[in-house]
């Protein structure tokens, strides 16, 4: 299986060729540059979706036509040989028994630099502690089976592992419901040893938590589970995942990805601080 980052940095460079194609005076068509390399428009037109990578010899003739400088050139390069690198990677040996859709929202979470998360009324799942994730998923315990869920339940654990991993760790800024933290989900012993995991890991420098209070109306209510996830390459315009209940949908387009960030905003401003959510969590703790 290849390194994660890959798909990002094939995607990237597609970005990238294309722009500079269309930046070619005079400017060529992918049928033009598909004639000039014998190969076919639709070869082209994968390069530059980043589905597929170019060879080195395919490359300097694209460059060629389009007259691209020798910095360019080094730094492009440098990319796509990055992205033939492979290594082995931890939910390999999972993929059997998880939804094609969860194993590539892992793969875009474990290169993401910073992943925006919004739960509405569940608690999100960098802070979930297993026994939330027994008592959250009772009902699933009898769609798939207990087995495969403990499955599912090991790699939700091994994905909270983004926040703490001593290279690079990613930044979450978590949103969620008040809702979240008044249901006795598991029992009182199991909510009280899940908000003070909550109240702990937010302590962490690389985490931003937020609770929509009741009095937010509206924003409080929203049923949202949302993931934006960004990477270290600024011209990368992100990926937006929606849970939808039965599966996981991607967004890729940077229009479709702006419309989510939007909604996150939106959910943000009704938001308390982070000090403020955090009271409200302890608060609640007490209260059990």
């Amino acid at each position: 299986m290849t390194k994660p980052q890959t798909s990002r940095t094939m995607a990237n460079v597609g970005r990238r060729l294309k722009a500079l194609r269309l930046e070619a005076r005079p400017r060529h068509t992918q049928a033009a540059v598909g004639m000039a390399l014998g190969k076919s428009q639709d070869m082209i037109s994968l390069f530059e979706k980043g589905g597929q990578l170019p060879t080195d010899g395919q490359l300097r003739k694209m460059l060629d036509l389009y007259g691209v400088d020798q910095a360019t050139r080094i730094d492009l390069m440098a990319e796509i040989r990055g992205a033939r690198e492979s290594e082995a990677v931890w939910w390999a040996e999972y993929v059997a028994d998880l939804p094609r859709s969860l194993v590539k929202l892992i793969e875009y979470e474990d290169s993401a630099s910073q992943i925006s998360i919004a739960t509405g009324s569940l608690i999100p799942w960098p802070f979930q502690t297993l026994e939330y994730m027994r008592g959250v998923d009772e009902f699933a315990a009898h769609e798939v089976g207990v087995e495969r869920l403990a499955v599912q339940h090991e790699v939700r654990a091994r994905r909270q592992e983004i926040i703490t991993r001593a290279e690079r760790p990613a930044s979450i800024d978590v949103l969620f419901s008040e809702a979240a933290i008044r249901p006795q989900v598991g029992g009182p012993e199991v909510m009280r040893e899940q908000l003070a995991r909550i109240v702990e890991i937010a302590q962490l420098p690389n985490v931003r938590l937020r609770v929509l209070p009741f009095s937010a109306g509206a924003a409080a209510a929203t049923q949202l589970f949302l993931n934006i996830m960004d990477y270290p390459n600024p011209k990368d315009p992100g990926v937006a995942a929606i849970d939808t209940g039965t599966g996981v949908v991607f967004a890729e387009d940077p229009k479709e990805v702006r419309a989510r960030r939007r909604m996150f905003d939106y959910l943000v401003r009704n938001a308390l601080d982070p000090d403020d959510s955090v009271g409200l969590i302890s608060a609640a703790l007490k209260e059990l």
